[in-house]
């Protein structure tokens, strides 16, 4: 072999930029499935909606 790996691999930056694209999804995926509502009661559920709505566009 008279050419080198580095020769062949380093060109190209498309399978580095693929890897660490899916490394970034499967933590961020990590991430929203570890978020949990708080526990809610009746008055609070009110109170939640009303902040969410008030964070909307």
């Amino acid at each position: 072999m008279s050419t080198q790996y580095n020769e062949l691999s380093g060109r190209s930056v498309e399978r580095l930029r693929a890897l660490t694209d899916g490394v970034f999804a499967i933590a961020m995926t990590l991430l929203v499935l570890d978020l949990r509502l708080p526990e809610s009661r009746a008055n609070d559920d009110h109170e939640l909606w009303s902040q969410l709505i008030g964070l909307g566009p």
